[in-house]
């Protein structure tokens, strides 16, 4: 099975809300082929956060990595790499 689609994510947060748990909702749609233990991390997300398809602040890449230093500095951290020939 490939991604969970937004819709799913959705659907899903909404049984949550109604007091669904996580094999309760794999129950109701058996044709969706939803594993219990995927649907349990989407439970524990909204359960964490009060959504499925938003991301919890501060997930991601760090924005200081982007500073006007790190720019500046030359590939490979200014090391010098010798080659023999």
């Amino acid at each position: 099975m490939g991604k969970m689609s937004y819709d799913d994510k959705l659907r899903m947060q909404t049984l949550r809300e109604q007091g669904f748990g996580a094999k309760a909702i794999v129950a109701k749609y058996p044709r969706k082929g939803w594993k219990l233990d995927t649907v349990k991390k989407i439970c524990q997300r909204i359960d964490r956060n009060g959504s499925a398809v938003h991301r919890q602040p501060g997930s991601g890449r760090p924005v200081t990595v982007r500073t006007v230093e790190n720019i500046e500095k030359p590939p490979g951290g200014g090391k010098i790499f010798w080659r023999t020939l």
